[in-house]
């Protein structure tokens, strides 16, 4: 039986899990990336040294290699490319104007907002001016963040309409923005919630995580969550009435939602599964492969829905970096960590000693992420404090 070819957009450690996972299905695997270094490229048959946005070089790879079927995985910016090339080739995937709504905050509050959507109130600049934050009728506290980029990046919260505070989480926001376009919204208290699906036929199914953070920064999750079963319903319905009203009714999902006692706001949605393992926390607390279905789907086998989710193993996942940019000086082999950790089954490490290493102010700079079972006796957080003593990280600031 003739193999299959799967194009991958990316081959950083991000995207190791699908393409590990299509390598094991028995597919030819086509990693594309322009950096020829990434440790993608080391697990996949061949490999393209092209950008994963440049929508053209990408479809004139895939017309001369014949692929039968594109995807990425955690990765937000290559939503776009996946679709285009996905339409012009009859592919399954996202269309394109849907991965272009989804990949962008500003395209999705408007459309939130045109469809009568839960969404926050937000303003669109590509510059800071208090007098249109106060017409946009915004009030403090607001939240920046750049249109177009994710993991965190260039995010600030901001307690008052204070004209040099503004101005600094505005320039830091842009700074992440390849559009220059900054989203001033109302911050949303409420329960940060985050989870992965699919989607067959407008059917959703979906799990939602116990989610850790450091201000925006994710810094793990764990299942099960200790939200109602009532609540998660609330937002799994939010999730498929946003999915209805694009027309996105086949694919994997990724989310953020805030959960208020009245209402369900989505914050983002992205047609591509989430990084730093959760999809692989899922598989394991749930049994459900996640990934899998996205392979197939992409390659245009049938998908069908499992039964219900039902979390039968307590985990968790770790999102680890540095407090300071510097020199790695030292962290735990591996096979140390797993020794001194059994409870470890997945551990993913981006750098190798003598490395520059960045502070860890957004999930762009984390190092890597570990994930772990988690017995009744031991919860999420004194599992956190077992690795983070073994892994014993040691980065030296450069004079």
């Amino acid at each position: 039986m003739k193999q299959r070819k799967l194009m991958i957009l990316g081959a950083s450690t991000a995207q190791l899990p699908i393409i590990c996972k299509a390598v094991e299905l028995g597919h030819y695997v086509i990693t594309v990336d322009n950096q020829p270094n990434n440790i993608g490229h080391q697990f996949s048959q061949q490999c393209v040294n092209c950008s994963t946005v440049d929508q053209d070089g990408v479809l004139a790879v895939a017309q001369a290699l014949a692929i039968d079927g594109i995807v990425t995985f955690a990765s937000d910016v290559a939503t776009v490319p996946v679709a285009f090339v996905a339409e012009k080739m009859g592919l399954s995937g996202c269309k394109v104007r849907n991965a272009e709504t989804l990949s962008n905050k500003a395209n999705f509050r408007v459309f939130q907002q045109a469809h009568r959507l839960n969404h926050p109130s937000f303003c669109i600049s590509e510059r800071i001016d208090l007098s249109d934050i106060k017409r946009c009728g915004l009030t403090p506290p607001l939240i920046f963040k750049p249109v177009d980029t994710s993991g965190s990046r260039g995010i600030t919260k901001v307690d008052a309409l204070n004209k040099e505070t503004c101005a600094q989480a505005f320039a830091y926001a842009q700074r992440f923005s390849r559009s220059g376009l900054v989203s001033i919204e109302a911050f949303i208290a409420g329960v940060d919630v985050s989870g992965d699906g699919f989607l067959v036929d407008g059917q959703l199914c979906a799990i939602v995580t116990q989610k850790y953070k450091r201000g925006f920064i994710p810094t793990g999750h764990s299942l099960p969550t200790d939200l109602s079963s009532e609540d998660q319903q609330r937002i799994f319905a939010e999730i498929a009435k946003t999915c209805l009203a694009l027309g996105y009714l086949n694919g994997p999902i990724d989310f953020d939602v805030k959960l208020l006692e009245e209402r369900v706001v989505v914050i983002e949605m992205s047609p591509r599964l989430g990084g730093n393992g959760i999809p692989e926390l899922i598989r394991r607390g749930t049994g459900i492969d996640l990934i899998e279905m996205t392979v197939q789907y992409a390659l245009g086998s049938p998908c069908l829905l499992p039964d219900a989710p039902v979390v039968n193993r307590r985990c968790g996942s770790w999102v680890f970096g540095s407090e300071r940019a510097g020199t790695l000086d030292f962290i735990t082999p591996a096979d140390t960590l797993r020794e001194q950790i059994p409870e470890l089954f997945e551990y993913r490490f981006n750098y190798q000693l003598g490395d520059e290493v960045l502070d860890f102010e957004h999930s762009g700079n984390s190092l890597g992420y570990a994930l772990f079972d988690c017995s009744l006796d031991a919860d999420y957080n004194s599992m956190v404090e077992r690795l983070r003593t073994a892994m014993q990280l040691r980065v030296i600031t450069d004079a």
